[in-house]
């Protein structure tokens, strides 16, 4: 019993030392130079935000430091690419993609393999007719981007998105590198990271296509496993388990095999100077 009153004090005291320093938060005023502002824990100047930072539509000011507006850090949040968007399960807004809200130099010099790559299912699923026309277009909205630019959007023109899901009667969709990125897996499909798998599938027939796993060092791709139809899955382990146990039984013919091979070959050497040995004794 002393016990948990000796916890249940120290919990008050934690409680009372948080709420304490919450106090002095409230207390702390504006700052009065620019770099207290920076990464401030309630003020902001637009001046000071990060480059993938932007302020929420209809933003307030709540003061002035020096003619420029002092904003409060709650109105301050992350912009992201379209693609990246898509990582978190989001896609930009089909009347949004023309109004980034904000543009930043781009790290490269923008290129086809540069810009923003939508996956083929992009511009298939909320709020379209699924026309291969209507994916184009989207697909190429989203690829637009002024020159040397990289455009960012708010959560608030995004909207929830997952891949298409993908039947077993359709092919599986590809990036321009002809793989499929882990990250944005359609349902419909599933990884497999068994190695030498794409063989058993290319022999039986199976429709697969190589993994993006993803990126390590400068970029460097990294493939690894294969992505086939969901029912495809178990026939595909079944046929790997038996590819690996004939494989094992070959090798383990091809070393007796060699070892015979070997063996043999020692064998005749030593017969043949045997022989040799005879035959020059003879004719001595």
């Amino acid at each position: 019993q002393q016990d948990d009153e000796m916890e249940q004090n120290d919990d008050d005291d934690d409680e009372e030392e948080g709420k304490e320093l919450e106090n002095c938060k409230e207390r702390e005023g504006i700052p009065t130079s620019k770099a207290a502002f920076r990464n401030h824990f309630r003020y902001a100047l637009v001046s000071q935000l990060h480059a993938d930072q932007v302020l929420v539509p209809n933003a307030t000011f709540c003061g002035v430091f020096k003619g420029e507006l002092i904003y409060n850090r709650s109105s301050v949040c992350r912009a992201l690419s379209a693609k990246k968007w898509m990582y978190q399960g989001r896609r930009v807004m089909d009347d949004q993609i023309e109004r980034p809200a904000k543009k930043i130099k781009a790290r490269k010099k923008p290129s086809n393999n540069g810009r923003f790559k939508a996956l083929e299912s992009y511009g298939v699923g909320i709020d379209n007719d699924g026309s291969e026309a209507f994916q184009k277009e989207q697909i190429d909205k989203a690829m637009m981007q002024e020159d040397g630019m990289q455009h960012l959007y708010g959560h608030w023109q995004t909207q929830p998105w997952t891949p298409a899901y993908v039947s077993p009667t359709d092919e599986i969709p590809v990036k321009a590198h002809k793989n499929v990125e882990l990250a944005l897996l359609n349902p419909g499909l599933v990884h497999l990271e068994q190695p030498k798998l794409s063989k058993v599938a290319k022999k039986l027939g199976v429709p697969y296509a190589p993994c993006l796993v993803g990126f390590e060092g400068q970029g460097v791709p990294q493939i690894r496993g294969i992505v086939v139809h969901e029912h495809n899955e178990d026939l595909l382990k079944e046929a790997y388990s038996e590819w690996v146990s004939h494989s094992v039984e070959q090798e383990i013919s091809n070393r007796h095999g060699a070892i015979h091979k070997r063996w043999r070959k020692l064998i005749m050497g030593v017969l043949t100077k045997d022989r040799l040995e005879k035959e020059y004794k003879m004719g001595l």
